[in-house]
Protein backbone atom coordinates (compact mmCIF):
# COMPACT_ATOMS: atom_id res chain seq x y z
CA UNK A 1 0.00 0.00 0.00
CA UNK A 2 1.34 3.07 -1.04
CA UNK A 3 0.43 6.49 1.38
CA UNK A 4 1.71 9.82 2.20
CA UNK A 5 2.48 11.58 5.00
CA UNK A 6 2.07 15.36 5.24
CA UNK A 7 5.00 16.91 7.91
CA UNK A 8 6.62 20.36 8.98
CA UNK A 9 9.56 21.12 7.49
CA UNK A 10 10.25 23.60 10.21
CA UNK A 11 10.66 20.24 12.63
CA UNK A 12 13.11 18.98 9.85
CA UNK A 13 10.45 16.89 7.26
CA UNK A 14 10.80 16.10 4.24
CA UNK A 15 7.53 17.89 2.66
CA UNK A 16 5.01 15.56 1.19
CA UNK A 17 6.67 12.46 2.17
CA UNK A 18 6.09 9.31 -0.15
CA UNK A 19 5.62 5.88 1.91
CA UNK A 20 5.03 2.47 1.75
CA UNK A 21 3.22 -0.49 3.69
CA UNK A 22 4.41 -3.97 2.53
CA UNK A 23 3.43 -6.92 4.98
CA UNK A 24 4.48 -5.18 8.24
CA UNK A 25 6.89 -3.22 6.66
CA UNK A 26 7.36 0.44 6.42
CA UNK A 27 9.52 2.48 3.86
CA UNK A 28 10.40 5.85 2.43
CA UNK A 29 10.38 5.78 -1.37
CA UNK A 30 10.33 9.58 -1.95
CA UNK A 31 9.67 13.17 -1.02
CA UNK A 32 8.20 16.36 -2.28
CA UNK A 33 9.37 19.53 -1.00
CA UNK A 34 7.32 22.29 -0.23
CA UNK A 35 7.27 24.07 2.99
CA UNK A 36 4.87 23.15 6.00
CA UNK A 37 2.49 20.29 4.31
CA UNK A 38 0.38 19.73 7.03
CA UNK A 39 -2.44 17.90 5.53
CA UNK A 40 -3.15 16.90 1.85
CA UNK A 41 -5.71 15.15 0.42
CA UNK A 42 -6.54 12.68 -2.89
CA UNK A 43 -8.77 13.37 -5.69
CA UNK A 44 -11.57 10.92 -6.07
CA UNK A 45 -9.53 9.12 -8.97
CA UNK A 46 -6.16 9.13 -6.90
CA UNK A 47 -4.56 10.73 -9.44
CA UNK A 48 -4.15 14.75 -8.09
CA UNK A 49 -2.24 15.06 -4.85
CA UNK A 50 -3.64 18.92 -3.15
CA UNK A 51 -1.24 20.17 -0.09
CA UNK A 52 -1.56 23.31 1.96
CA UNK A 53 1.61 24.89 2.68
CA UNK A 54 2.90 27.63 5.29
CA UNK A 55 6.00 30.31 4.45
CA UNK A 56 7.82 29.65 7.99
CA UNK A 57 7.75 33.56 8.30
CA UNK A 58 4.15 33.33 8.40
CA UNK A 59 2.92 37.13 7.17
CA UNK A 60 -1.01 37.40 7.49
CA UNK A 61 -1.28 36.29 4.01
CA UNK A 62 1.60 33.65 3.63
CA UNK A 63 -0.68 30.71 2.90
CA UNK A 64 -0.52 28.51 -0.28
CA UNK A 65 -2.54 25.47 -1.78
CA UNK A 66 -0.56 23.52 -4.30
CA UNK A 67 -1.51 20.58 -6.58
CA UNK A 68 0.14 17.83 -7.67
CA UNK A 69 -0.53 15.09 -10.55
CA UNK A 70 0.53 11.61 -9.23
CA UNK A 71 3.19 9.63 -11.60
CA UNK A 72 3.85 6.18 -9.91
CA UNK A 73 5.72 7.16 -7.15
CA UNK A 74 6.25 10.85 -7.83
CA UNK A 75 4.42 14.08 -7.47
CA UNK A 76 4.55 16.17 -10.17
CA UNK A 77 3.84 19.83 -9.32
CA UNK A 78 0.35 21.45 -11.39
CA UNK A 79 -0.11 24.35 -9.44
CA UNK A 80 0.45 26.99 -6.57
CA UNK A 81 -2.20 29.33 -5.06
CA UNK A 82 -2.24 32.18 -2.25
CA UNK A 83 -5.13 31.07 0.02
CA UNK A 84 -5.28 34.99 1.26
CA UNK A 85 -4.34 34.25 4.56
CA UNK A 86 -1.94 31.86 7.28
CA UNK A 87 -1.25 28.52 8.22
CA UNK A 88 -3.81 27.10 6.40
CA UNK A 89 -4.26 23.85 8.23
CA UNK A 90 -7.25 21.65 6.03
CA UNK A 91 -8.48 21.48 2.95
CA UNK A 92 -11.28 19.62 0.98
CA UNK A 93 -13.48 19.07 -2.64
CA UNK A 94 -16.45 18.97 -3.40
CA UNK A 95 -18.30 15.96 -3.75
CA UNK A 96 -18.25 16.84 -7.51
CA UNK A 97 -13.99 17.53 -7.55
CA UNK A 98 -15.01 20.89 -9.21
CA UNK A 99 -14.26 22.85 -6.38
CA UNK A 100 -11.47 23.30 -3.62
CA UNK A 101 -11.88 24.57 0.07
CA UNK A 102 -9.03 25.06 2.27
CA UNK A 103 -8.81 26.57 5.83
CA UNK A 104 -6.45 29.25 6.90
CA UNK A 105 -5.74 28.91 10.83
CA UNK A 106 -4.02 32.25 11.40
CA UNK A 107 -6.50 34.52 11.53
CA UNK A 108 -9.48 32.31 10.87
CA UNK A 109 -10.44 32.54 6.65
CA UNK A 110 -11.77 30.24 4.38
CA UNK A 111 -11.01 30.20 0.69
CA UNK A 112 -12.74 28.84 -2.33
CA UNK A 113 -10.61 28.11 -5.62
CA UNK A 114 -12.09 26.26 -9.04
CA UNK A 115 -10.17 23.10 -10.12
CA UNK A 116 -8.85 22.95 -13.57
CA UNK A 117 -7.51 20.81 -15.75
CA UNK A 118 -4.00 22.67 -14.46
CA UNK A 119 -4.78 22.34 -10.59
CA UNK A 120 -6.19 24.85 -9.11
CA UNK A 121 -7.31 28.36 -10.09
CA UNK A 122 -7.31 31.66 -9.03
CA UNK A 123 -9.29 32.22 -5.54
CA UNK A 124 -12.84 32.75 -6.61
CA UNK A 125 -13.86 33.95 -2.49
CA UNK A 126 -12.09 34.76 0.46
CA UNK A 127 -14.78 34.38 3.85
CA UNK A 128 -13.06 36.06 6.88
CA UNK A 129 -14.40 35.07 10.67
CA UNK A 130 -15.06 37.24 13.00
CA UNK A 131 -14.79 37.08 17.20
CA UNK A 132 -13.18 35.15 19.98
CA UNK A 133 -13.93 32.89 22.53
CA UNK A 134 -12.21 32.26 26.48
CA UNK A 135 -9.29 31.29 25.99
CA UNK A 136 -6.67 33.76 26.73
CA UNK A 137 -3.76 32.41 24.00
CA UNK A 138 -5.75 30.55 21.84
CA UNK A 139 -8.84 31.92 21.15
CA UNK A 140 -7.87 35.89 20.83
CA UNK A 141 -9.59 35.68 17.20
CA UNK A 142 -10.86 33.08 14.83
CA UNK A 143 -9.22 29.96 13.82
CA UNK A 144 -10.41 28.02 11.07
CA UNK A 145 -9.23 24.09 11.56
CA UNK A 146 -11.42 21.99 9.41
CA UNK A 147 -13.49 22.11 6.66
CA UNK A 148 -15.64 19.53 5.19
CA UNK A 149 -19.07 18.55 3.38
CA UNK A 150 -21.52 16.44 5.42
CA UNK A 151 -22.07 13.65 3.23
CA UNK A 152 -24.75 13.69 0.44
CA UNK A 153 -24.90 17.35 0.77
CA UNK A 154 -24.08 20.90 0.03
CA UNK A 155 -23.50 21.88 3.08
CA UNK A 156 -19.95 22.62 4.39
CA UNK A 157 -19.19 22.46 7.78
CA UNK A 158 -16.82 24.90 9.06
CA UNK A 159 -14.97 23.86 12.65
CA UNK A 160 -13.75 27.58 13.96
CA UNK A 161 -11.11 26.50 17.11
CA UNK A 162 -10.90 30.23 17.92
CA UNK A 163 -14.53 31.49 17.94
CA UNK A 164 -15.97 27.71 19.93
CA UNK A 165 -18.18 26.98 17.12
CA UNK A 166 -19.19 25.12 13.77
CA UNK A 167 -20.43 27.31 11.26
CA UNK A 168 -22.26 25.67 8.23
CA UNK A 169 -22.20 27.28 4.89
CA UNK A 170 -24.93 26.36 1.83
CA UNK A 171 -22.33 25.90 -1.48
CA UNK A 172 -23.79 27.01 -5.00
CA UNK A 173 -23.52 24.11 -7.11
CA UNK A 174 -22.58 26.03 -10.32
CA UNK A 175 -20.44 28.68 -8.87
CA UNK A 176 -18.75 27.11 -5.99
CA UNK A 177 -19.69 29.79 -3.59
CA UNK A 178 -20.71 29.89 -0.35
CA UNK A 179 -23.05 31.80 2.34
CA UNK A 180 -23.32 31.12 5.68
CA UNK A 181 -26.47 29.36 6.33
CA UNK A 182 -26.36 27.76 10.34
CA UNK A 183 -24.42 27.98 13.45
CA UNK A 184 -23.76 25.79 16.24
CA UNK A 185 -22.07 27.23 19.35
CA UNK A 186 -20.20 25.12 21.77
CA UNK A 187 -19.01 24.81 24.89
CA UNK A 188 -17.45 27.90 25.68
CA UNK A 189 -13.26 27.26 25.70
CA UNK A 190 -13.60 24.13 24.40
CA UNK A 191 -11.86 24.77 21.52
CA UNK A 192 -13.69 22.05 18.33
CA UNK A 193 -10.85 21.04 15.87
CA UNK A 194 -12.30 18.28 13.51
CA UNK A 195 -15.36 16.85 12.43
CA UNK A 196 -16.26 12.90 11.47
CA UNK A 197 -19.06 11.47 10.03
CA UNK A 198 -21.02 8.20 10.24
CA UNK A 199 -24.52 6.21 9.80
CA UNK A 200 -27.66 8.26 9.98
CA UNK A 201 -26.04 11.73 9.11
CA UNK A 202 -24.34 11.25 12.81
CA UNK A 203 -20.87 13.48 13.21
CA UNK A 204 -18.34 13.65 16.06
CA UNK A 205 -16.90 16.30 16.64
CA UNK A 206 -13.53 16.63 18.82
CA UNK A 207 -12.42 19.10 21.17
CA UNK A 208 -8.81 20.19 20.93
CA UNK A 209 -8.81 22.06 24.05
CA UNK A 210 -11.85 20.42 26.18
CA UNK A 211 -10.16 16.56 25.47
CA UNK A 212 -14.17 15.83 24.42
CA UNK A 213 -15.07 13.99 22.37
CA UNK A 214 -19.53 15.16 21.26
CA UNK A 215 -22.17 13.32 19.34
CA UNK A 216 -24.09 15.78 16.63
CA UNK A 217 -27.21 15.13 14.90
CA UNK A 218 -28.37 17.31 12.13
CA UNK A 219 -30.48 19.97 13.21
CA UNK A 220 -32.21 22.08 10.08
CA UNK A 221 -28.95 23.57 8.48
CA UNK A 222 -26.71 23.18 11.67
CA UNK A 223 -26.23 20.63 14.32
CA UNK A 224 -27.03 19.91 17.88
CA UNK A 225 -24.85 17.95 20.58
CA UNK A 226 -26.65 15.09 21.94
CA UNK A 227 -23.80 13.72 24.02
CA UNK A 228 -19.88 14.49 25.40
CA UNK A 229 -17.88 12.53 26.29
CA UNK A 230 -13.69 12.98 27.77
CA UNK A 231 -11.45 11.36 25.46
CA UNK A 232 -8.39 10.73 28.44
CA UNK A 233 -8.74 8.69 30.91
CA UNK A 234 -10.62 10.12 34.41
CA UNK A 235 -7.29 10.53 36.62
CA UNK A 236 -5.06 12.45 33.82
CA UNK A 237 -3.42 15.52 34.92
CA UNK A 238 -0.61 16.61 32.39
CA UNK A 239 -1.61 18.52 29.11
CA UNK A 240 -2.81 17.10 26.61
CA UNK A 241 -4.85 18.15 23.35
CA UNK A 242 -6.78 16.17 21.05
CA UNK A 243 -6.05 15.90 17.22
CA UNK A 244 -7.87 13.63 14.43
CA UNK A 245 -11.04 11.97 14.95
CA UNK A 246 -12.23 9.13 12.71
CA UNK A 247 -15.02 6.94 11.86
CA UNK A 248 -14.50 3.48 11.15
CA UNK A 249 -16.39 0.23 10.92
CA UNK A 250 -19.07 0.89 14.08
CA UNK A 251 -15.85 2.83 15.91
CA UNK A 252 -14.89 6.52 16.89
CA UNK A 253 -10.84 6.75 17.20
CA UNK A 254 -9.55 10.33 18.57
CA UNK A 255 -5.80 11.00 19.16
CA UNK A 256 -4.34 12.72 22.38
CA UNK A 257 -1.37 14.90 22.13
CA UNK A 258 0.41 14.77 25.08
CA UNK A 259 -1.17 11.76 26.88
CA UNK A 260 -0.13 10.16 23.54
CA UNK A 261 -2.50 7.41 22.74
CA UNK A 262 -5.83 6.80 21.08
CA UNK A 263 -9.19 6.97 22.52
CA UNK A 264 -11.47 4.36 21.17
CA UNK A 265 -14.96 4.74 21.24
CA UNK A 266 -18.12 1.98 20.19
CA UNK A 267 -20.87 3.39 18.33
CA UNK A 268 -24.47 2.24 19.59
CA UNK A 269 -27.04 1.74 17.17
CA UNK A 270 -28.81 5.14 18.11
CA UNK A 271 -25.19 7.00 16.75
CA UNK A 272 -24.02 7.68 20.22
CA UNK A 273 -20.56 6.52 21.84
CA UNK A 274 -19.81 4.25 24.76
CA UNK A 275 -15.82 4.16 25.77
CA UNK A 276 -13.65 1.50 24.93
CA UNK A 277 -10.71 2.45 26.02
CA UNK A 278 -7.71 4.47 26.01
CA UNK A 279 -4.19 2.62 24.49
CA UNK A 280 -0.62 4.20 24.24
CA UNK A 281 0.49 5.01 20.39
CA UNK A 282 3.99 4.11 21.64
CA UNK A 283 4.95 7.65 20.06
CA UNK A 284 5.43 11.33 20.65
CA UNK A 285 2.04 13.71 20.04
CA UNK A 286 0.47 11.89 17.84
CA UNK A 287 -1.38 14.34 15.08
CA UNK A 288 -2.99 11.74 12.72
CA UNK A 289 -3.80 7.99 12.02
CA UNK A 290 -5.70 6.02 9.40
CA UNK A 291 -7.03 2.52 10.93
CA UNK A 292 -6.59 0.14 7.91
CA UNK A 293 -9.07 -2.84 6.71
CA UNK A 294 -7.34 -5.49 8.63
CA UNK A 295 -7.62 -3.87 12.12
CA UNK A 296 -4.07 -2.00 12.00
CA UNK A 297 -3.62 1.67 12.33
CA UNK A 298 -0.61 3.72 10.78
CA UNK A 299 -0.18 6.71 13.12
CA UNK A 300 2.22 9.99 12.53
CA UNK A 301 3.70 11.07 15.08
CA UNK A 302 4.85 14.91 15.51
CA UNK A 303 7.46 14.31 17.46
CA UNK A 304 9.32 12.01 15.06
CA UNK A 305 8.43 8.91 13.41
CA UNK A 306 5.51 6.82 11.84
CA UNK A 307 4.42 3.73 13.46
CA UNK A 308 2.31 0.98 12.55
CA UNK A 309 -0.14 -0.89 15.30
CA UNK A 310 -1.87 -4.08 15.60
CA UNK A 311 -3.49 -5.98 18.66
CA UNK A 312 -1.54 -8.83 20.15
CA UNK A 313 -2.95 -11.64 21.82
CA UNK A 314 -3.68 -10.01 24.91
CA UNK A 315 -5.96 -7.40 23.18
CA UNK A 316 -3.22 -4.80 23.76
CA UNK A 317 -2.00 -2.04 21.24
CA UNK A 318 1.34 -2.75 20.11
CA UNK A 319 3.99 -1.69 17.47
CA UNK A 320 3.87 -4.24 14.82
CA UNK A 321 7.00 -2.82 12.65
CA UNK A 322 9.90 -0.79 13.60
CA UNK A 323 8.97 2.86 13.03
CA UNK A 324 9.42 4.70 10.15
CA UNK A 325 11.50 7.91 11.18
CA UNK A 326 9.76 11.31 9.64
CA UNK A 327 10.62 14.53 11.68
CA UNK A 328 7.45 16.48 12.28
CA UNK A 329 5.03 13.84 10.89
CA UNK A 330 1.54 15.27 10.97
CA UNK A 331 -0.92 13.68 8.36
CA UNK A 332 -1.62 10.19 7.21
CA UNK A 333 -3.03 10.09 3.26
CA UNK A 334 -3.41 6.34 2.30
CA UNK A 335 -4.04 5.89 -1.52
CA UNK A 336 -4.34 2.16 -1.57
CA UNK A 337 -2.54 -1.12 -3.17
Amino acid sequence: MIFYVGTYTRLGGPGIAVCSLSGNRLSLLGSELISDPTYVILSDDRQFLYSVSSDPAESETSGAVAAYHIEGSRLVPMSRRGTGGAGPCHLCLSADGRFLYVANYHGGSLAVFPVTASGAGEKIQFIQHQGRSIHPERQQGPHVHQVSFLPGTHLLAVVDLGLDAVLTYAQDCATGLLRQVGRLDCVPGSGPRHLAYGLNDIAYLADELGNKINVLRPQGQSFVRVQTLPTLPENWTGDSFCAAVRYIGRKVFVSNRGHNSLAVFDVLDDGQLQPAGVFPTGGGFPRDFFPLPDGQILVAHQAGDVSLLCQNSSNEWVRAADPLPIPGAVCICPVGP
